[in-house]
């Protein structure tokens, strides 16, 4: 399978969704203090998704066709199924509906799972350099046992202090 016929396909499965069935509320500057954390990082785990799939619904083609492993989009598939599954059971739509935003971030437009500029724990976030993505917690997150942290563009930000100039940690894409 190339990313033309997995775009092609995950276009034809968005088209179940209405552009306002799940809410899109960005995160006030209040919420990003720590007692309102999981609202916070809700909020903009939310507006990421949502904006992601309206450039799902809006783009029209793919630039360069490369070709999609299809065991690595099994198993992407496979630890998204189990992950909504332990987390969010009986919830086929949001399932459906993260499967179709995951899988166009990790596999046609390649950019991060989680979005640019979120604020992690220790004030640390996803950044750019170089045009490459950094994230503070890739790491972390590899070590969970239904993870599709190994398939995203991000790569762990100490590989981005190891080889690149000094960069602030502000330096964060909004």
């Amino acid at each position: 399978m190339n990313n033309l016929e997995l775009f092609s396909l995950l276009k034809k499965n968005a088209e179940y969704f209405s552009t306002d069935m799940f809410p899109k509320n960005a995160p006030s500057d209040q919420e990003q203090q720590p007692f309102n954390r999981f609202r916070y990082i809700s909020r903009l785990v939310a507006d990421y998704n949502q904006k992601t799939f309206q450039e799902i619904k809006n783009r029209d083609c793919i630039a360069v066709i490369e070709q999609v492993d299809v065991d690595q989009y099994n198993e992407f598939t496979f630890r998204i199924d189990k992950y909504m599954d332990q987390y969010a059971p009986g919830q086929d739509d949001l399932k459906r509906y993260i499967q179709i935003i995951s899988a166009y971030l990790t596999f046609i437009a390649r950019k991060p799972l989680h979005p640019p500029g979120m604020i992690f724990d220790g004030n640390k976030s996803v950044i750019i350099d170089n045009n490459k993505y950094y994230c503070p917690v890739k790491n972390k997150q590899l070590q969970g046992e239904f993870s599709i942290c190994k398939y995203c563009v991000s790569q762990d930000i100490s590989k981005m202090i190891h080889t690149s100039k000094t960069v602030s940690v502000k330096e964060t894409i909004l």
